[in-house]
């Protein structure tokens, strides 16, 4: 549907630079957490965390230079799983990757400037895609499905003016979360930049990247990391 009408939603699609695949593992992760490896051909990072009993989700995250001196494009899936899985094989903790699909993409960041089109509506990842370092692409959808319903419901068989309401109450709330997942993207774009930073620093630097925690709520949050930040900055 936005392709059809990709004028009347005025859509847009780019896509980031870095290159991920999406992997499970039996690996059992309790929270989301994260591994950043440097190696001979260049820097990976990995996004691992729980998603059923003895089941995690495990992507695998490089740069574009990175992924074509690993030669990454060339490889049969069973390839590229194995030289993923051996990169990562301590975070793994003897665990296998399991494979589901698990192409190599570049995230694309959809955004259309009016929401509807005559009796046409747009939600979820075909309104707004949200990077998924921020883990909120489902539950945007879901709130916007819901949102909608309700909206519609209130307006009855008048869509002409429920969807400029759904629009209208929904907008505000979407872009300050895909604000904040862009800036998280942002982030990961030069994540191997990011490794050279010394400990304390690149933790202040990843925990502050979306931007929607800054040092002085995290200093009520945490004050033993914040004063060793500050201790260690000098």
């Amino acid at each position: 549907m936005r392709r059809s009408f990709a004028d009347a939603f005025g859509a847009s699609v780019t896509y980031l630079a870095n290159h991920f695949a999406w992997f499970g593992t039996s690996k059992h992760y309790d929270t989301l957490t994260q591994t950043f490896r440097h190696t001979p051909v260049g820097d990976f990072n990995a996004h691992h965390y729980r998603y059923a009993p003895g089941r995690s989700t495990f992507i695998v995250e490089t740069d574009e230079a990175t992924f074509a001196r690993a030669g990454f494009a060339r490889m049969e899936d069973a390839e590229s799983r194995s030289l993923c899985q051996k990169i990562f094989a301590d975070a793994l903790g003897g665990h296998p990757l399991i494979s589901n699909n698990s192409i190599w993409r570049r995230f694309p960041q959809v955004w259309n400037s009016r929401w509807h089109h005559g009796k046409y509506v747009l939600i979820g990842d075909a309104l707004h895609t949200a990077h998924f370092s921020i883990g909120s692409g489902t539950r945007l959808a879901m709130e916007d499905a819901i949102a909608l319903d309700r909206t519609l419901a209130e307006h009855g068989d008048d869509v002409a003016s429920a969807l400029p309401a759904f629009e209208a109450a929904r907008r505000p709330i979407v872009e300050k979360l895909v604000t904040g997942a862009n800036a998280s993207a942002a982030w990961y774009e030069r994540f191997a930049e990011h490794m050279a930073l010394a400990p304390a620093e690149f933790a202040m630097s990843y925990i502050t990247r979306s931007g929607r925690i800054d040092i002085e709520r995290l200093r009520k949050l945490s004050p033993r990391f914040v004063a060793r930040y500050e201790r260690e900055r000098g």
